[in-house]
């Protein structure tokens, strides 16, 4: 048979059977595939959002056409707070009562949809396009098998007039090879596409059907108005759930030019996030780091009462009174602490960088999407470089071993706790927890020195009597560090070492120390010493320390480090 002959045939059955229709059909449709319309909110939308942490204040747009006596806002989250609810009205329109209605989402059909909804038909879109593209590869290869498949079983597929040519049809046999081959693969990659796409839609949908298993309800309000001209109305309510929490990274700059000084760059991170039910598209974002759900009063004093103790008679007399009626005083305490558990298991961002008299505010300057959903989206807040002052620090007695740490100026305001990503130049050092506290200078830790060799040299304890006819007992202790450096640069070295402290005045504590050291109260801490020296390229520095504990022998110490 010639080549070209089966070529043309071929051609003939695959339009004959519409394959290449198929085919053209499947792309047309991927190509043209469009998401679904978004949810109307009954004309108004969301302008601008405030979170705090555990709660956000929602401010809404709505649009007041002229003679209207009732402004509808259907679709609106459940869980917002009627009591939070303010209106401010322009000229024009004269505001009357307000009223909410709350119905099940499945009573309401314009309602009837998530905000995850949209995301939602684009994945199963295209999926669907993928399961149609491998399908099209699957009748394509068994067409190709049917090619090679005789008419019969008893006699090979022929052209009426065309002896076989064995030659001619290789070359066509190992392009249908070929083919087949690609089709393999092109369903394989599909397969992996399509696993990947059912792994994205897999938690959308299961929010989806969270957000409709809560009650599935959707709120109504309606505002009676009366309206003059065209308008907008404003409305400003909050909402519990949505909430952001901070997070700080530190980049240590291990190579500064010459002359300057070593900075450490901060940076200040947030993650935001919300489930109210409707999603915050380009909306102006505000993070406050105010507190509205924490408590708004501090304790009251409670009276001090001084009642003479009563006869042992008399209190024999009213033991069961006394286990029938307690004192409410208990019941006042057992509350007050259950409360302050309650309040321990939140967020505390009460400690706050004052940009005004109560609170930071961190106002982003473009329109930012938060979808509802959980999903977090992080933005970044501020970039402050800082000098600092890099030192090596060692507790020989604790760990032989030498770390960097970073001491810097407290920054300007309060900062809440967070987690600190920690990097030394371009390495990632790990993470800590970011706590400013009061202090007026903060430590960075960016890792271990491997450069700093700390060697301790071992010193058993020695016992011995002492005093009048032996009455009290001494022991003695002597700790020696030896610390090398094995940088090309000189080093700012801190060796910290505790020592003992005594808490009974029947107890003496003789120290010794070589060299003298700088602090003898290191962070108002009793007992801990801090020697600080620079070391040279190369250079090795000892530290030493004698200890004398003496006791009467009929106290028994007990060591607590």
């Amino acid at each position: 048979m010639d080549l070209h002959v089966f070529r043309d045939m071929t051609m003939q059955r695959m339009r004959a059977t519409g394959v290449f229709t198929a085919f053209t059909a499947l792309v047309a449709v991927n190509a043209t595939a469009a998401p679904g319309a978004g949810v109307d909110l009954g004309g108004s939308r969301i302008e601008r959002v405030t979170v705090y942490p555990g709660m956000a204040q929602v401010e809404r747009s709505a649009k007041v056409s002229a003679g209207a006596r009732e402004l509808v806002l259907d679709c609106l989250s459940p869980s917002f707070d009627m009591a939070s609810l303010q209106i401010d009205g322009a000229d024009g329109v004269k505001l009357g009562p307000v009223s909410a209605l709350t119905r099940p989402r499945s009573e309401v059909p314009a309602c009837d949809v998530t905000p995850l909804d949209e995301r939602i038909r684009q994945l199963e879109d295209r999926i669907a396009a993928v399961q149609a593209e491998s399908d099209g590869h699957d009748l394509a290869l068994g067409y190709l098998r049917g090619l090679g498949a005789p008419e019969s079983a008893s006699a090979p597929m022929r052209v009426p007039g065309a002896a076989p040519q064995a030659a001619g049809v290789a070359p066509l046999v190992g392009s249908i090879q070929r083919s087949g081959q690609e089709a393999y693969r092109q369903q394989n990659r599909l397969a992996r596409e399509r696993q990947t796409l059912e792994r994205e839609l897999q938690p959308l949908a299961a929010e989806r059907e969270r957000l409709r298993g809560q009650g599935g309800e959707v709120r109504q309000l309606r505002i009676a108005l009366w309206a003059t001209r065209d308008t907008a109305l404003t409305l400003r309510y909050q909402v519990a759930g949505p909430s952001w929490g901070p997070s700080y990274r530190a980049t240590l700059d291990t190579s500064p030019p010459q002359g300057r000084a070593t900075t450490v760059l901060m940076e200040r991170l947030a993650q935001v996030s919300q489930r109210t039910g409707e999603d915050w598209k380009g909306v102006r974002l505000t993070l406050s780091t105010g507190s509205p759900t924490s408590a708004t009063a501090g304790p009251d004093p409670r009276p001090w009462h001084v009642h003479p103790r009563p006869p042992v008679a008399a209190e024999r007399a009213m033991p069961v009174m006394a286990l029938a009626a307690p004192a409410p005083a208990p019941m006042v305490a057992r509350s007050r602490k259950a409360e302050r558990a309650v309040e321990d298991a939140e967020p505390d961002f009460t400690v706050q960088q004052v940009n005004n008299e109560f609170a930071t505010q961190f106002e982003l300057p473009n329109g930012v999407d938060v979808q509802s959903g959980g999903q977090r989206v992080s933005v970044a807040l501020d970039t402050q470089r800082l000098p600092a002052t890099l030192r090596v620090q060692t507790v020989p007695q604790q760990e032989a071993s030498a770390w960097f740490v970073a001491d810097i100026q407290r920054p300007a305001g309060v900062w809440p706790e967070g987690p600190l990503q920690l990097l030394r130049g371009t390495q990632a050092v790990g993470r800590t927890t970011w706590r400013s506290g009061d202090q007026e200078r903060i430590d960075l830790p960016f890792g271990r020195d491997e450069l700093v060799r700390v060697r301790v040299r071992p010193s058993p304890p020695r016992t011995a009597s002492g005093g009048f006819i032996g009455s009290r007992q001494e022991r003695q202790e002597t700790r020696v560090y030896e610390i090398e450096n094995r940088h090309r640069t000189p080093i700012d070295l801190q060796v910290l070492e505790s020592s003992p402290v005594a808490q009974d005045e029947r107890i003496s504590v003789t120290r010794q120390f070589t060299p003298e050291p700088q602090e003898m109260a290191w962070r108002q801490q009793p007992g801990i010493v801090a020697w600080r020296r620079t070391l040279e390229p190369g250079q090795t520095a000892s530290f030493s320390a004698d200890y004398l504990v003496s006791h009467p022998k009929d106290v028994q110490l007990q060591d607590i480090r």
